[in-house]
């Protein structure tokens, strides 16, 4: 199975969250064949299947035109999806990654991803979908055809994986979602960072995966 990263500019930390992440996948993954970068390219990266997609719109758009970008331009009919900030803790197979969501989404809300969620809510809603919240910092096993046809969504602001999650996932189970608390994967054996790294978490994750994965040149 093929993994995706979309890549956004910007990274306070000079992408050390892709490194890391990275590195955390060679040593539990299994199952994995090519990861595709989308977006932009760190120097560090190498043995990648690296597309350059331009950041035109908001952030929830830009997500969904750069996984759209990896399925058009042939990653595997299902494929994990990886963000930077995601760390694997403990092996799993790639192929039956588990789905996961976090309870219902919240009516409304006053933060920025927040209220795209809401909104996501509105519009499953609005067709007599269940509304549970997929948003769950762990990778989510995406096919590829069936996500293409979120985009008839896209007239408003909306989340892909929890439209994605309600539409087509059956049996996920329901998790506290693992992001800023004790480095444990728990569950999902995976977890992620509340904010930008900060420097005991670097120093803990550096210390798990102090090798560079065969994504990464050791010179750069």
């Amino acid at each position: 199975m093929d993994v995706l990263y979309y890549i956004g500019a910007g990274s306070m930390r000079q992408n050390i969250e892709l490194r890391l992440s990275l590195r955390s996948l060679e040593k539990h993954g299994k199952n994995i064949d090519r990861v595709f970068l989308v977006g932009n390219k760190p120097e560090f990266i190498k043995n990648v299947e690296y597309i350059w997609v331009e950041d035109k719109f908001e952030w929830w758009k830009n997500a969904f035109e750069k996984t759209k970008t990896a399925i058009k331009a042939g990653i595997s009919d299902e494929f994990l999806l990886m963000n930077d900030d995601f760390f694997m803790t403990d092996e799993f197979d790639a192929k039956t990654y588990p789905f996961y969501h976090r309870g219902e989404i919240p009516q409304d809300s006053t933060q920025k991803y927040g209220s795209v969620v809401a909104n996501t809510r509105k519009v499953l809603e609005s067709i007599g979908k269940p509304t549970k919240h997929f948003g769950v910092h762990c990778p989510i096993r995406i096919e590829g055809k069936k996500y293409l046809e979120l985009e008839k969504f896209y007239k408003t602001p909306v989340s892909a994986r929890c439209l994605y999650g309600n539409l087509y996932v059956k049996g996920a189970r329901k998790v506290n979602d693992n992001k800023g608390d004790e480095f444990k994967g728990g569950t999902t054996k995976c977890w992620s960072s509340r904010s930008w790294l900060q420097d005991d978490a670097l120093k803990e994750l550096k210390e798990l995966f102090p090798q560079p994965s065969k994504w990464e040149k050791e010179d750069v």
